[in-house]
């Protein structure tokens, strides 16, 4: 078992004393979810349903496609305030899980403030030391809140982990270390990994589904894409972008986005690859990710987002054209001062 340093150890047991005395809960993540959120909820959702409590998953967004395989008995619920709003009034506790900024949960947070709930938030971002939290349990140098969730398991309730449990965890984690391979992949998320593996979890299966699925209209895309990156003068900076054309003349999906800019970060001398998307309302969604020798998360700051210093984004209400200039500017920028070029 993976013992957590004694601060965190001591979060466990507080959030353990407050899980004791309340009866009914209310599990989120940040919109758009990803694994790490699905699974670190379902996890926890399964640990307090063992424990006799009151729990429900709602989300402001609704579960991707691509991750449905996860959750075959949908106790991930998209948020409709004029239909949950009486049942996040009466839950004594708001867990937020992975959402990096209270704001990420939107409206289900001002429904929960209104209502006067005490918000726990856990999470692996940095810390937001938001004074609206009761309780705000973050190690940012963790791989996935997936792995805080075991910790707290493990060091709380070890006898309700089972293979339902151990199959949310791995993943989580793996979703969030893009399989083991991303920087952020750690010895201990290994460990954690083989110590989730006892329980008998399908770990080929699981990747098939995760990372092994990838839709014709997704290959389209990708293709489409591929006819249109640019690069920097120095070549260390890659981008490109999606409009809500290019998805419909593929016939793809907001999912079928995923992962293209990890790829493009692939490509030899590259260091940052961003991709620009519109969006549905259009508005704009930009995704940073870096090798490692560049930090993104201040561009994404200055831009109004935000996240892990190899993996940020932006959402913004400005359309494409408008934030894609500067960002690129500002990005190439960085990416010189970084290697100490003029």
């Amino acid at each position: 078992m993976i013992t957590p340093d004694a601060e965190i150890l001591q979060q466990w047991k507080e959030l353990e004393q407050r899980i004791r005395f309340a009866s009914s809960f209310v599990i989120t993540t940040h919109q758009n979810p990803d694994a790490d959120g699905i699974g670190s909820e379902l996890a926890l959702y399964r640990v307090l349903n063992k424990l006799g409590k009151e729990v429900h998953i709602l989300n402001i967004s609704p579960t991707p496609g691509n991750l449905t395989f996860m959750d075959p008995k949908r106790l991930c619920r998209r948020y409709v305030p004029s239909k949950h709003q009486p049942l996040l009034a009466r839950a004594d506790i708001l867990i937020v899980l992975d959402a990096g900024s209270f704001a990420r949960i939107g409206q289900l947070g001002q429904d929960a403030l209104a209502a006067k709930r005490p918000v726990v938030a856990i999470d692996h971002h940095p810390k937001e030391n938001n004074p609206l939290y009761l309780q705000e349990i973050v190690n940012s140098g963790d791989c996935s809140v997936g792995k805080l969730i075991y910790e707290f398991i493990m060091n709380t309730h070890p006898d309700l982990m089972d293979r339902d449990i151990a199959t949310d965890l791995y993943i989580a984690i793996a979703g969030d270390t893009g399989n083991f391979r991303y920087g952020n992949t750690t010895a201990r998320s290994h460990r954690i990994a083989s110590e989730l593996m006892q329980y008998g979890i399908d770990v080929y299966g699981i990747y098939c589904k995760l990372f092994g699925n990838i839709s014709r209209s997704g290959i389209q895309l990708f293709s489409s894409v591929l006819q249109n990156i640019h690069f920097s003068e120095d070549k260390r900076v890659v981008w490109f972008v999606i409009t809500r054309q290019m998805l419909h003349d593929n016939d793809a999906d907001d999912m079928d986005t995923d992962g293209i800019t990890d790829f493009l970060r692939m490509i030899s001398g590259v260091e940052v690859s961003i991709m620009f998307k519109e969006r549905l309302d259009g508005s704009t969604r930009i995704n940073f990710r870096s090798k490692g020798a560049v930090s993104t998360n201040g561009i994404a700051r200055r831009f109004g987002g935000g996240g892990h210093e190899h993996a940020s984004g932006i959402v913004s209400v400005l359309p494409l054209n408008e934030l894609y200039p500067e960002v690129v500017e500002a990005m190439v920028e960085h990416v010189r001062k970084t290697f100490n070029e003029n």
